[in-house]
């Protein structure tokens, strides 16, 4: 089947979640660093990646409704502060600096270069709110390559339902068997994308599939032989 849009999911496929956090880590130490007794990287970084699971967040580790307010609260109670600071405060840094900090997943540009080179439609579909989506797109410099940025906040449905990938495939204005979607998770990116009719590639290395996944990469620049 010809392939005329490919559309993938954001954490660990185009931004490597772990690096990003590391970085993000490095970036809130050094600002805060006035305000804290001891500034201790590791310990910064262990807490964000306790509440944060890989952007999958455990429901009874969230304190809140976000997952930027819940390793806020974590850090303002865990962390040995001389003046701790208001957990607002801490919350608008995640909000405002996770963005900026995140670390583009190896191989992404290039892919993309040539996949909008070569004339095909290109969309993100990801689980969350739909500004943060926003501010990690434009923190990678990626945000131009892409006909589409849908959350699921903005459309009210989230990954696994199928709904959502048929809603972007209909913006796309590309049937869902023309379509070709990446991503790192078994259930919520390629089970769902099968269901909703696309093609699935499964990039290998973040979570363990529980049943057999017939197409997978460990690398972006192996998409092409899928296209």
């Amino acid at each position: 089947m010809t392939i005329q849009a490919v559309l993938f999911d954001l954490d660990n496929t185009l931004t490597h979640r772990e690096k990003s956090i590391f970085a993000y880590s490095q970036a809130l130490a050094k600002t805060f660093e006035q305000l804290l007794l001891d500034v201790d990287l590791a310990r910064i970084t262990s807490i964000i990646h306790r509440i944060d699971n890989g952007g999958y967040p455990k429901k009874e580790l969230l304190t809140h409704p976000s997952i930027g307010a819940s390793v806020a609260y974590a850090l303002m109670n865990e962390l040995n502060w001389k003046e701790q600071p208001k957990l607002d405060d801490l919350t608008a840094f995640w909000f405002n600096q996770f963005g900026e900090h995140a670390v583009e997943m190896s191989g992404a540009r290039e892919l993309l270069t040539s996949l909008k080179e070569k004339g095909y439609k290109l969309a993100v579909v990801s689980n969350g709110g739909h500004q943060t989506r926003l501010n990690i797109l434009n923190g990678l410099g990626l945000s131009q390559f892409f006909d589409e940025i849908i959350s699921s906040e903005w459309v009210g449905v989230s990954k696994p339902d199928p709904e959502i990938f048929i809603k972007t495939s209909q913006r796309l204005g590309v049937k869902v068997e023309h379509c070709l979607f990446v991503g790192d998770h078994p259930i919520n990116d390629i089970q769902g994308a099968k269901n909703a009719g696309m093609n699935a590639i499964f990039i290998e290395g973040f979570h363990q599939p529980e049943m057999k996944i017939e197409h997978k990469i460990q690398h972006l620049n192996e998409l092409w032989k899928f296209i």
